[in-house]
């Protein structure tokens, strides 16, 4: 017990979403530069707690991020 007395305990810093910091009402599957934030450098759609976004804005950017794929302006996989 005296161990977890000894434990500083810091607050964490929220991660600003995307859509939050650049003020985007919809992302558009068109804006490649936006969507290559939210995907990795594997080409995998990054998660909500890598990207700070929260659920609603994730649904956005994933239906954006799938329409660029099935457009060939994002690929699906980087090798």
């Amino acid at each position: 017990m005296a161990e977890k007395e000894d434990v500083i305990r810091r607050k964490r810093r929220k991660k600003q979403s995307i859509f939050q910091k650049e003020k985007i009402e919809v992302l558009d599957y068109k804006d490649l530069d936006k969507v290559r934030m939210m995907i990795s450098e594997r080409g995998k759609i990054l998660p909500p707690r890598a990207t700070g976004c929260r659920a609603k804005h994730q649904r956005e950017a994933s239906k954006a991020i799938k329409r660029a794929r099935h457009m060939g302006l994002v690929p699906f996989t980087v090798e």
